[in-house]
């Protein structure tokens, strides 16, 4: 009996251990991939300010700057306009990495105030002379500067659920490589949960997935993300009301990873804007509610050529 107990053990400790071989290499093939991809779609230029990763879509008119949440990386601003087809509307955007994500060295800007003029540098090498100036969420806190120190350049700032003052946010430490396995693990449930709000919209998943993908491999993306969280904690004493350039904030009601609160502030500060708050909807707004966000950025644009 026990050497039966035994052999049976021993076989379901093989199955496991070779389920578990199986399992981490598709894991493995699955972030290569993911790695392979970002090598792809960007490029890498030397700037006067410092190096800084980008990727450039489209040759129409205006110019968008659009400036990835935390964590992120180009990928995840440029991800989410390909999947709502907003990538397609006779535009150019430029989507860099900000400092300490994917090939953006941390070196080349810590503060939002420096991430602003590596954005400066950036758009002169581009030979880029006025953009709309598009900040999400972390992505809020350059945006703001780049509207504050350079006016001349730009044609209007969009806010979407952005960090407009302090706010402390407490990072939960996770090893890279284990955060990477347990988001390949749980993708398809998590982009199903996404998909359950509105069954009929095939976009909701496509947005789901570039989400998940811009947050791996989350080794590319520690030092922004760690930088982000302490740079968020030091937003005191801004001069927004200086801010001039038309100015459109949205926001969701519900949103409690950046409370209504910090659109407000902005709102109250910046002369020439206007607040929308999208009623029910949290932070999950961007692929939850894209529609009205497309729609409202759209006619935003529209209105000031």
């Amino acid at each position: 009996m026990r050497k039966w107990f035994g052999r049976v053990s021993l076989g379901l400790l093989s199955a496991l251990l070779l389920v578990s071989v199986v399992v981490f290499s598709r894991f493995l093939l699955w972030r290569g991939g993911i790695e392979k991809r970002l090598a792809e779609a960007s490029s890498v230029v030397d700037t006067p300010a410092g190096t800084v990763e980008y990727a450039d879509v489209g040759r129409g008119s205006p110019v968008l700057l659009l400036l990835h949440g935390t964590p992120g990386g180009y990928d995840q601003v440029l991800g989410s306009i390909r999947a709502t087809g907003f990538a397609n509307s006779g535009a150019r955007f430029i989507a860099p990495s900000r400092p300490g994500y994917l090939r953006t060295p941390l070196a080349s800007g810590k503060s939002p105030e420096e991430q602003a003029r590596l954005y400066a540098a950036l758009l002169t090498k581009l030979g880029v002379d006025r953009v709309f100036v598009f900040g999400a969420s972390g992505g809020g806190p350059s945006a703001l500067q780049f509207a504050i120190q350079y006016p001349e350049r730009c044609s209007g700032l969009i806010l979407e659920a952005a960090v407009t003052k302090s706010i402390a946010v407490e990072r939960k430490q996770i090893p890279p490589t284990l955060q990477d396995l347990l988001i390949y693990l749980f993708r398809n449930r998590a982009i199903s949960e996404m998909q359950a709000k509105d069954p009929t919209d095939p976009v909701i998943s496509k947005l789901g997935e570039a989400v998940l993908a811009s947050l791996v491999p989350a080794s590319r993306r520690a030092a922004g993300h760690a930088n982000d969280l302490q740079q968020f904690a030091r937003m005191e004493g801004w001069p927004l009301s200086t801010i001039r350039c038309p100015t459109l904030i949205v926001h969701g009601r519900l949103d409690k990873d950046v409370p209504l609160a910090h659109s407000e502030f902005a709102r109250d500060r910046i002369a020439n804007s206007k607040l929308v708050i999208l009623e029910g909807a949290d932070h999950s707004m961007f692929y939850t509610r894209y529609k009205e966000l497309d729609r409202v950025v759209r006619g935003f644009i529209a209105e000031h050529p």
